[in-house]
């Protein structure tokens, strides 16, 4: 028996996510370091949801507690982790997973994360767009020449990408929108004004991997995964990984690659909303994937995987 898991990014947080996480250690001062009474409320504020300071740092810690009781539970039924990935910021807590930073690090580091981008951002404001239905070539040699790069690669006809907005005569991200419209691509703005892993965020790629030089780590106790694809054998690695995928491509579409080639019985994503497990889904068929946002209770998220598994 064996499950793959995969931690969300950010844009599907939601108040009513992971219904079953219940109060724990790591969640008990998450309240007091946002500044809210309760996490659950202030997302219902789409404004403060998106707001990259408070997200980072609520994936995160929800992240590492609703993975606290699953793996405690994994470990019971003798449920073997076969790999472990984490999507943009979901990578911080895919490490904690596996065994290469503690929880209170990790939280931490979310923050300075978030920090660091805002920072750059307000140096270079930029933008996101989602492009499908057209393949990736085609893609880049739209964006040949101009100030726009690939962010994520989610699969074969399915990218983000990135940009500036800086510049008021121009509107790079929409000009390439446009012609990428043209040639029957489905074009989606994302609601964020931080380009992220686009060369916009060099500055707090910089930054970042100086916060993470004097961060104790570890290796993997686990199969970890960065967002190049690579197998993470050492705390060095991590470290590279975590800051190199600020400013650089996530080719997430290698990632599930990789986690499937080792032939998991199925994939749990752990986070607000489904877009990991319908991604796999669209990917690798065969492989069943879900995510624990679906289940009412933790008692359904491992009687699924048990199911799978068996």
């Amino acid at each position: 028996m064996s499950v793959a898991v995969v931690f969300s990014g950010q844009g599907n947080q939601h108040s009513a996510m992971l219904p079953w996480l219940g109060d724990g250690a790591t969640l008990s001062t998450l309240n007091h370091r946002l500044g809210v009474p309760d996490w659950r409320s202030a997302l219902a504020d789409p404004a403060w949801a998106r707001t990259n300071a408070n997200a980072q740092v609520l994936i995160t810690t929800t992240a590492l507690a609703a993975w606290s009781q699953i793996a405690s539970r994994l470990g019971v039924a003798s449920i073997e982790i076969d790999g472990i990935a984490g999507y943009s910021v979901g990578e911080l807590a895919a490490c904690a997973a596996a065994g290469v930073i503690d929880a209170a690090h990790t939280i931490r580091l979310a923050a300075q994360r978030a920090a660091f981008m805002d920072e750059a951002s307000r140096s270079r404001p930029g933008g996101l767009l989602g492009v499908t239905g057209l393949a990736a070539t085609v893609v880049e040699a739209v964006l040949l020449g101009t100030p726009v790069s690939i962010a994520i690669r989610n699969g074969d006809d399915s990218v983000v990408i990135g940009g500036p907005l800086d510049d008021p005569s121009l509107d790079a991200v929409g000009v390439v929108e446009a012609a990428l419209a043209a040639r029957g691509a489905r074009c989606t703005r994302l609601a964020v004004s931080v380009a992220s892993h686009t060369p916009l965020m060099r500055p707090a790629a910089q930054a970042f991997a100086s916060a993470l030089s004097s961060t104790p780590m570890d290796e993997p106790t686990s199969p970890l995964f960065d967002s190049d694809g690579n197998r993470v054998w050492s705390a060095d690695q991590a470290r590279t990984g975590l800051a190199h995928q600020i400013d650089h491509t996530v080719r997430w579409d290698e990632v599930m690659d990789q986690l499937a080639a080792r032939g998991p019985s199925c994939v749990l994503e752990i986070g607000g909303g489904q877009a990991l497990a319908k991604l796999w889904q669209q990917r690798h068929p065969a492989i069943p994937a879900r995510s624990a946002d679906e289940f009412r209770t933790l008692d359904g998220v491992l009687a699924w995987i048990g199911r799978c598994a068996a």
